[in-house]
């Protein structure tokens, strides 16, 4: 398998002082729809999708990753379902499992494509190798790699089967086969290893998030 190198890096972990990403590049009509998992997306994918420069990167294919995905929309939709019997389109089409990728690509005007991958528990692990596999395979030398998590609501914390409050991150990648285009603080991550070793401890992991999130302080620690 060929070396697969981190070209640009971006993660969010939400604190007191930072509970939500800045976003504040987003057209206001366009973010006042922003989901939280879609504004991390919108935060994280932005970020690499830019060289150290701030200057636009070629566009290239995604592989999103989620274990919940849009949940927090989800229930909106069957709360109003429940007591309308009715669903808006609007709705709908903001709570569907690529909704954040999709608005991430439709802002940055990426038109190369993506990939959602929903693995459950595994959905870092199986994105990310989704992603490494198409590298693998196709022609194309970059791809990006999106994975985030948002808080589960309370109101299904009693049948998740994890503990709760879930860990909430984000994380991307732009990952190249150019050595040339690696960045130089992470030029010796070994991504396949890295890899190797979460599927290794996947056990050790209740969610997916919490998989995402040994991952980035791996790189962090770099």
């Amino acid at each position: 398998m060929q070396k697969v190198y981190i070209q640009r890096f971006a993660s969010f972990i939400p604190t007191e002082a930072m509970p939500k990403p800045d976003v504040s590049f987003v057209p206001m009509l366009t973010r006042r729809r922003l989901s939280n998992l879609s504004r991390m997306v919108v935060y994280t994918s932005d970020k690499i999708s830019k060289d150290e420069n701030g200057n636009p990167l070629p566009p290239c294919k995604i592989t999103f990753a989620s274990q919940y995905g849009e949940i927090t929309q989800q229930l909106k939709i069957a709360e109003i379902l429940i007591d309308t019997g009715k669903v808006s389109p609007a709705h709908f089409s903001s709570s569907v499992f690529n909704t954040p990728v999709a608005n991430a690509t439709i802002l940055e005007k990426n038109t190369a494509g993506y990939s959602a991958v929903y693995g459950g528990k595994n959905a870092f692990s199986d994105g990310l190798t989704d992603c490494l596999a198409a590298m693998e395979i196709e022609s194309a030398e970059d791809r990006c790699f999106v994975f985030a998590e948002e808080l589960i609501p309370e109101t299904y914390a009693p049948i998740a089967g994890v503990p709760y409050p879930n860990v909430v991150c984000a994380m991307a990648l732009r990952l190249t086969r150019d050595e040339s285009k690696a960045d130089k603080k992470y030029k010796d991550f070994d991504l396949n290893l890295a890899l190797q070793n979460l599927k290794f401890l996947k056990g050790n992991f209740n969610t997916a998030s919490e998989e995402a999130l040994a991952f980035i302080n791996t790189i962090l620690l770099q």
